[in-house]
This record gives structure tokens, sequence and C-alpha cells, in this order.
């Protein structure tokens, strides 16, 4: 068994953000992050000062774009689309979930492809698939760069995905399929999840669910 330290990775990750913000600055440009909130929601305003303040911090001018919790669906896709032409604007993060009234799936599909911080346009799950490079959904991508800093070779080793959502799931299959890994993604429909789990070299827990990996169901 091998202990992966996620601290090393985002140590190194913070590292070439610096780097690559700095060498911006010295060619005049400053990178520049609109954080879209609707409405107050607590945890949600509790990630987005997280975020800001971690941007910030790395040299880029992140800015909130605070709106009403009963703004129509119409104004927030103008407000994205007044976003998407900003040139100074150069990544748009979206905070979900937004109210019930809007269609998170219009809103994202707004969203220009090359400002999707968060990869979660369909043209970058799209190129994500086809193994075209693109922004990438953070947590899986996080993933993937942990095993990279670590050395880890995936290459015909078997990999069992737990969890097939869009934004977790289904884009970490995609990125251990470009480490060569042979991948199996599982989901409350799997049947004899436990024997699947077992065959795995890796297993990435994808479900949203603590300590659901229990000690029998690794080899």
């Amino acid at each position: 068994m091998r202990l992966l330290e996620g601290k090393k990775t985002a140590e190194y990750i913070k590292k070439q953000v610096l780097e690559q913000v700095l060498l911006l600055k010295e060619q005049g440009h400053t990178a520049g992050l609109k954080v879209v909130l609707v409405g107050q929601h607590p945890a949600s305003l509790s990630y987005v000062g997280m975020v800001t303040r971690s941007a910030e911090k790395y040299g880029v001018l992140a800015e909130v774009v605070s709106l009403e919790e009963t703004i129509t669906e119409e104004a927030l896709l103008q407000t994205i689309t007044t976003l998407n032409s900003d040139l100074n604007t150069h990544g748009i993060l979206i905070q979900l979930p937004l109210p019930s009234h809007i269609n998170e799936r219009k809103v994202i599909e707004c969203l220009s492809p090359e400002k999707d911080i968060d990869g979660f346009h369909p043209i970058n799950a799209g190129k994500l698939s086809q193994g075209i490079d693109c922004l990438v959904p953070c947590t899986p991508y996080g993933v993937f760069k942990m095993i990279e800093v670590e050395e880890i070779d995936l290459s015909g080793k078997e990999v069992v995905v737990l969890g097939r959502s869009n934004i977790v799931g289904k884009p970490a299959a995609q990125l251990m399929l470009q480490k060569n890994a042979t991948v199996t993604i599982c989901h409350s429909k799997t049947k004899n999840l436990t024997e699947v789990m077992k065959r795995a070299d890796v297993i990435i827990a994808a479900l949203g669910q603590k300590r659901f990996v229990k000690a029998e169901m690794v080899k």
C-alpha cells in the first residue's frame, strides 16, 4: 500500500501557477478570474471566499459577481455573455448549485469554453473524451496530477472508478485512460461490486460518500 499526500501535489501546482502568473505580468497581463455567485448560500459563500483568497495569494485578480437569488435566467445568461466578451476576464467560475428556477445546463453551455475553468462545458467534456488538451474538472484533475507528481506508472494497471458523475467520475475515468490504464466505472447498479473492486490496482472513490471503501473490498 502506498499513501499519496495531496499536500505535496498542491505545493507543486501552486509553484507552477505562481511562475505562470508572474510570466504573464512580465508580458503586461494580469490573470483575471470572475466568480459568479447567485444568492447567499452559506456553503457557497465559504467556498467562493476560499477560491478568491487563494487566487489573490498567487497573483490572480479575483472578483465575485454577486447576484440576487431571484435573478431571472435570462439576466444571468446575459451577465455570463458579457463576461465572455470581457478581455480582462480570463476565467469564469459559476458557483453551483444555482436556484431551482434556473437551468444549470443552459448556464454552463452559455459559458465560453476557453474561460470555463471548471471544465463543465460540453465542448471541454467532448475534448477530454478524445484526449484533446482542454480545461478539466478540478477534482479528477487533482487525482491525475497526484499520480503524475508521484511518478506512478498506470500503464496496463486496472483502475476502478466508483461513481459516474459528469463532474468527477466520468472525467476521472477519461484521465486514467490517458495514463494507459484499464478502467472500469462502477455505480449503484453494478453487480458483484466487491469482486470488481478486488481486481483493482487503483481505486478512485468519486461517489461522494465517506468511508464507503472497506478493507475487504481491496485486494
